[in-house]
């Protein structure tokens, strides 16, 4: 039992990215970011969810607010767009939009890899008419989410 409620408590305590002062802080100073978007599963590109769709919603969102979207750069902000799906039933979606950044180990100069700095995250049921219309809508709102991050710490 204890074993099982250690098991689950774990990510209770993990510290992740977020939307804190803290996360947005470690967006001051980005002048431009590029845009990633993880393969999507089968069912949801069959949808009419491309990658290419929310990509290019995503970049229109950014590029709207005048952040410089940049294909060259290290920094980047990741869309991660999840479902499942029950038979026939609505898919339920888990879409997460990230800033990347490229960071240094304090104790090893040498080592360089890029970390998840700032994160928000939502979960949306819809059924397969409304899927499509229901995930760009989401890619908007994390979008304004980012572009306020953003904007927080990057006054024009």
């Amino acid at each position: 039992m204890l074993l099982a409620l250690a098991i689950f408590a774990v990510p209770l305590f993990s510290e992740a990215a977020g939307n804190s002062a803290l996360d947005r802080a470690t967006l001051k100073g980005l002048t431009a970011v590029n845009v990633v978007v993880d393969k999507l599963d089968p069912q949801l590109e069959s949808a009419g969810v491309t990658a290419g769709a929310v990509r290019t919603r995503l970049e229109d969102r950014l590029r709207a607010a005048d952040i410089v979207v940049d294909t060259s750069k290290t920094d980047f902000v990741a869309l991660r767009v999840t479902a499942v799906r029950q038979a026939r039933g609505p898919f339920a979606v888990s879409v997460t939009l990230g800033a990347y950044q490229p960071v240094v180990l304090a104790r090893d100069k040498n080592l360089k890899t890029a970390t998840q700095t700032w994160e928000v995250e939502t979960v949306l049921l819809a059924d397969q008419k409304q899927l499509y219309r229901g995930t760009m809508d989401t890619v908007d709102e994390l979008a304004a989410s980012f572009v306020e991050a953003y904007r927080s710490v990057n006054p024009k």
